[in-house]
């Protein structure tokens, strides 16, 4: 009895014991950062190395550039810009070129629109030169009895309103008329159709208009058809 207990006491520690020895600590777990070298970049840094490698060598396997080969290097540069600046100017001229050419466009447009009714107008005057030759050659004298030529009078008067209307019409369109009588003979502006001497009068000036001349826009439409006085100093 005794013995049975005693060998009870004794096995319990043993076993707790026993059991106590089976514990096993966790394992430990190690991680690689960035200070660590891994195999990648372990593997990597042999293969750059072999690039800066090979990069030393073509570049002390290049060629030396001679001399001349610069100097034609000089020249080509320079060949290059004269080109350039040739180009350039051909570029700037063309521009110059073409504005010229809008420039004169327009104008030819203007010019188109003034002076449209240029052939229409002068063809009018015709027909103010035939009412002016009418009312100059009625006699004035039958002019001052309106009782006894009341008819001609009448005539007369619707003649000269009915030139005188057609003359305001062409000036709302820019055609004027313009009466060089007693002023020097101008050949831009007027035709000479005959020479005269005529005393008291100064020799080179207009001293009859057979018709009156016509400007549109400043642009000479008709000359007009003058008398000149002519010089007899030399006779």
């Amino acid at each position: 009895m005794i013995r049975s207990v005693f060998a009870g006491v004794c096995r319990t520690p043993f076993v707790a014991a026993s059991r106590a020895t089976t514990y096993k600590a966790p394992a430990l777990v190690h991680r690689f950062y960035s200070e660590q070298a891994t195999p990648e970049t372990e593997s990597a840094q042999p293969a750059s190395s072999a690039n800066s490698a090979e990069a030393k060598q073509e570049a002390e396997a290049a060629p030396a550039i001679s001399a001349q080969d610069v100097e034609k290097l000089k020249q080509t540069i320079t060949e290059k810009d004269a080109k350039l600046k040739e180009l350039k100017d051909a570029y700037l001229r063309s521009l110059a070129d073409a504005e010229n050419i809008r420039t004169r466009a327009k104008t030819e447009v203007d010019n188109t629109k003034t002076f449209a009714i240029q052939k229409f107008a002068k063809d009018l005057l015709d027909t103010v030169d035939i009412l002016e030759l009418a009312i100059k050659h009625v006699p004035q004298e039958h002019l001052a009895d309106k009782v006894a030529n009341k008819s001609l009078a009448d005539l007369y008067e619707g003649v000269d309103m009915t030139k005188s209307n057609l003359l305001r019409t062409l000036e709302r369109h820019g055609v004027e008329s313009f009466d060089p009588m007693d002023q020097p003979y101008d050949p831009n502006t007027s035709h000479a159709l005959y020479q005269a001497p005529i005393p008291g009068k100064t020799p080179g000036h207009v001293f009859a208009v057979e018709k009156r001349g016509y400007v549109l826009k400043g642009r000479v439409l008709r000359s007009a058809q003058v008398g000149v006085v002519l010089d007899t100093s030399d006779n």
